[in-house]
C-alpha cells in the first residue's frame, strides 16, 4: 500500500517538493507545489492535492441536488442549487412532451420557494445545469427543515455505507434527505428529534476531520453504551478477526495435509 502524507495548509503554503504532479487546489512554482485553498494536503506517488475544508458546490452531471425554486419563464423553472450557477428544470420534465405554455399552468406544479430534489441531467460548463425529476425518489419535498453545510462535508455526513446518516436518522426518528450540493432537508413528527438531528449534522460538519467522530455523535444521540465502540478499538477488532481467520485457514490446511499423509500410511 502506498504511503499518503497529510497536513493542514492555507493558501501559499508549500504542499510538496519535487517532481510530483499538481492535482487539485495546488499549483507548481519551480520545484515547489503550493496550496491555493485552506484544507488538508494529500501527497502520494500519483501527485499532490489539497482537500478543501469548505467551499461552494460545483455542479457535476448525475449529482443529486436539493434546490429552491426562484422563478419560472414560459419554458422552465430557475432553481437555486447553492452554486455559482443557477439550474433550470424544463417544464417538459413535469408536463411531458405535450407541454404547451399557452395551456399548461406552471405555477400549479411548482411555485417560488418550493424545495425539490433533482438530478443534474446535463452540465458542460458552457451553460447552466439542466435538472430532471424523472428518476426514483426525486420530486418536490413538501415539508422539512432546510439546512446548509459545506458540500465537501457531505461524504462524511453519509459515512461508510451510509452508517453515519443512518445512525442520526434512527436515533432522532427523522428522515434526512441529502443533496450533494450541501443542502439537507430534515423532516419528522417530533420537533425535538428534528433539532437533535440538526445539531448532530452541524457537529459532523465542524468536526469532520477529527477522529472518533462517530463515537461522539452516538453519545450526543444517547445511543446505548453497548453500541458505542471506539474507532481505534473497532479497527483492532477487525485486525484480530483477520488474524483469527488466517489462523483457521492455516489450521485447516495442516489438518488436510495430515489427513492425506495418514491415508498414504505415513506418519
Amino acid at each position: 500500500m502506498q504511503e499518503v502524507k497529510r497536513k493542514y495548509v492555507i493558501p501559499g503554503d508549500i504542499v510538496a517538493e519535487g517532481n510530483l504532479k499538481p492535482l487539485v487546489n495546488v499549483y507548481r512554482n519551480g520545484n515547489l507545489i503550493v496550496a491555493t485553498r485552506i484544507g488538508i494536503t494529500e501527497s502520494n506517488k500519483d501527485g499532490a492535492k489539497v482537500i478543501p475544508l469548505s467551499g461552494i458546490y460545483f455542479p457535476r452531471a448525475n449529482d443529486i441536488v436539493i434546490g429552491k425554486i426562484l422563478d419560472h419563464s414560459s419554458l422552465s423553472w430557475s432553481v437555486d442549487i447553492n452554486s455559482c450557477f443557477n439550474a433550470h428544470l424544463p417544464a417538459q420534465d413535469i408536463f411531458g412532451r405535450d407541454f404547451s405554455p399557452a395551456h399548461d399552468d406552471m405555477g400549479s406544479q411548482l411555485s417560488k420557494g418550493d424545495v425539490i430534489v433533482a438530478r443534474i441531467a446535463i452540465f458542460d460548463r458552457t451553460r447552466d445545469p439542466i435538472l430532471t425529476m424523472q428518476d426514483k425518489d426525486l420530486g418536490k419535498i413538501p415539508t422539512g427543515e432546510l439546512i446548509k453545510i459545506s458540500p465537501t462535508r457531505v461524504p462524511r455526513l453519509i459515512g461508510k455505507r451510509g452508517s453515519m446518516i443512518q445512525t442520526i436518522e434512527q436515533a432522532s426518528s427523522t428522515r434526512i434527505t441529502i443533496g450533494q450540493n450541501g443542502i439537507i432537508v430534515v423532516s419528522g413528527k417530533d420537533k425535538e428529534g428534528i433539532n437533535l438531528a440538526i445539531n448532530a449534522i452541524h457537529i459532523v460538519e465542524v468536526e469532520a476531520h477529527t477522529s472518533n467522530l462517530t463515537q461522539r455523535i452516538k453519545q450526543l444521540l444517547n445511543v446505548p453504551e453497548s453500541e458505542i465502540e471506539n474507532e481505534d478499538t473497532k479497527r483492532n477488532h477487525e485486525i484480530n478477526d483477520t488474524e483469527i481467520n488466517d489462523d483457521k485457514v492455516i489450521s485447516n490446511k495442516i489438518d488436510k495435509e495430515m489427513g492425506m499423509m495418514n491415508s498414504n500410511g505415513t506418519k
